[in-house]
């Protein structure tokens, strides 16, 4: 018991929010700081402080604050000397580049790492599972910047928005999600060109392969992701790949497919007499282009005691599927949704 309180302690809040604090610390402040009343570190903290206890906005974070124990638990918890007002936070750390956050991901990724807590996250031997989404975290059609994305409605009015990808290992058999650096979505060269989410995901894995060398990595994504260009850009980096393949997006796949007089299946029916079927076929060409390339497609279905199948689900992957794995690849397929459960990072790195 004592070696695995010892083996934890790496873990525990306060040697994480130390950790956090000294990321914060070594973020370069651009400010003049004769002029500054509060620190960029006390700004960064705050920002967190407010994620931490889930408060829906910054106003209401201050409004928390404004009871005297709630100030001094601030400083007590989260080493926050001085705190600044709504909008002295904002105007802050609107001036923090988002990329300065990254090391914290990196560091606490290693923790995890050096003490082997990521063994059992591994999807395949040595191979994590990296799933991504974009999310929208700002819309409007007045407040914009030069980096927004932008559309135009038929009336003529735009819309202006913000976007990010996050990217976050998971398991299956894990309740708990390691999130990644997210990758932000948005123009960076005026309204010339607009930024995507695939763009964004590319950039993603790129620089998820950089800050982590050493680590193989399966990208799970939804059907967006789930034609050539991505899957040579995701394979083009050294990862394997599991995509949503939709029978809509992929018509010349589902004709090849029907083609087979016989697909290879296997199934089982649960306790509760529900009946899980899973069907595959390896090395099938993707689309009809003469560069084709070639993937191995899978497909799991729910069929209730009634013998109605309401869940459809199927995916393509380079790892090839076989009665021994297609249950599992299946399970891990399924689990993208723990995405949306991942907590809001991107609301503090964009």
């Amino acid at each position: 018991m004592a070696s695995q309180l010892k083996s934890k302690k790496h873990l525990n809040f306060k040697t994480l929010r130390k950790s956090l604090s000294q990321c914060f610390s070594l973020i370069k402040d651009k400010r003049q700081q004769s002029k500054c009343d509060y620190s960029q570190h006390d700004a960064l903290m705050s920002a967190f402080a407010c994620m931490f206890f889930q408060d829906p906005s910054l106003l209401h974070f201050q409004k928390r604050l404004e009871q005297k124990h709630q100030r001094n638990n601030l400083k007590n918890i989260f080493d926050v000397t001085n705190i600044p007002s709504n909008n002295q936070l904002r105007d802050i750390i609107d001036n923090i580049e988002s990329d300065a956050l990254s090391p914290i991901f990196k560091d606490f990724h290693e923790k995890l790492r050096r003490h082997k807590h990521l063994e059992s996250y591994a999807i395949l031997p040595n191979v994590l599972m990296c799933t991504i989404d974009g999310t929208q975290y700002h819309s409007s059609k007045t407040v914009h910047c030069a980096c927004c994305l932008t559309k135009t409605h038929k009336s003529g009015e735009i819309t202006y928005s913000h976007g990010v990808l996050q990217g976050a290992i998971m398991h299956p058999d894990k309740k708990q999600v390691i999130p990644m650096m997210p990758e932000a979505i948005k123009n960076t060269d005026g309204t010339k060109k607009q930024d995507c989410e695939i763009n964004a995901a590319k950039r993603f894995i790129t620089r998820l392969n950089i800050a982590h060398p050493k680590q193989k990595f399966m990208i799970c994504g939804d059907g967006l992701m789930s034609h050539q260009p991505m899957i040579e850009e995701t394979l083009r980096a050294g990862n394997h790949y599991l995509f949503v393949a939709k029978p809509g997006d992929h018509k010349y796949l589902v004709e090849w497919l029907d083609a087979f007089n016989v697909l290879p299946s296997t199934e089982f029916v649960d306790v509760k007499g529900n009946t899980h079927i899973y069907t595959w076929q390896n090395n099938v060409p993707l689309n009809g282009n003469e560069k084709t390339i070639n993937v191995n497609w899978f497909q799991y279905q729910f069929k209730n005691v009634k013998g109605k199948i309401t869940k459809t689900h199927s995916w393509v992957s380079d790892i090839e599927i076989t009665l021994s794995n297609v249950e599992k690849m299946s399970q891990a397929g399924r689990c993208r949704w723990k995405i949306e459960s991942v907590p809001q990072a991107h609301k503090l790195v964009a």
